[in-house]
């Protein structure tokens, strides 16, 4: 039975291992397309800040022409003034480059407006493709170290998976169930049990049951945690 203990304390060893390689070419991949959707993210706000500048001076550029096409219109409506000769059709036309200079300071505060948040969504672009520029790089040395960390595991999980075949030749297919039960429900399936304690859960083991322990003659578990007793 003792040798059944050390197959079982061996392939325990090497299923930790895989298990850790395991979880590390799971966790690693995941950490790369986290980084990944991270710049995709902030290349989206970018472009959305770029997309809104344009717009922006596209307003700009309207609210300027506008202008220009009224103050145009404004100077050649005072010519037309001195060409006039009814009171009537010269208060109508005085009203019009009155309503168009009004209109010319509504459109002057709009520009303002829009510059002043063209100057901010600038500030701010300039700002944001500074911090991705930077966040780049770093991103880029992140992904190709976890990159090698995959290449790595994936070398050193192959000899693990062989060592662990080469385990279970040796284990009893009677054994093997519990072992794979316990282990698949508790991440461990062996325990060490020293001065009547199991050092896993860290309850009492009966002394009967303990002795059985010590003799190794059989299989027993930990009446708590289930795990399979072992001593050194």
């Amino acid at each position: 039975m003792q040798e059944h203990i050390e197959s079982l304390q061996k392939l325990q060893t090497v299923d930790l291992r895989i298990r850790e390689l395991t979880e590390g070419l799971t966790r690693y991949p995941n950490e790369i397309n986290n980084l990944k959707k991270d710049l995709l993210e902030k290349e989206g706000s970018i472009k959305l800040k770029e997309t809104n500048l344009a717009e922006l001076k596209t307003q700009r550029d309207d609210l300027e022409s506008s202008l220009l096409s009224n103050q145009e219109s404004i100077k050649k409506s005072e010519e037309r003034l001195f060409a006039i000769k009814t009171h009537k059709e010269y208060e109508a036309l005085q009203k019009e480059i009155t309503d168009t200079r009004r209109e010319n300071l509504e459109i002057e505060d709009r520009t303002i407006l829009v510059m002043t948040e063209i100057e901010e969504t600038e500030s701010a672009l300039a700002e944001e493709k500074e911090n991705y520029a930077s966040l780049e790089g770093q991103y880029a040395q992140e992904i190709a170290e976890k990159e090698k960390k995959i290449e790595e595991l994936e070398i050193s999980r192959k000899p693990a998976e062989k060592e662990k075949s080469e385990i279970l030749s040796t284990i009893d297919p009677k054994v093997l169930p519990l072992y794979e039960k316990i282990f698949k429900r508790n991440g461990r399936a062996l325990a060490l049990a020293e001065n009547e304690k199991c050092t896993s859960c860290n309850m009492n083991i009966p002394p009967q049951l303990y002795n059985e322990v010590l003799k190794r003659t059989k299989l027993i578990q930990c009446p708590n945690c289930k795990k399979i007793l072992y001593t050194k």
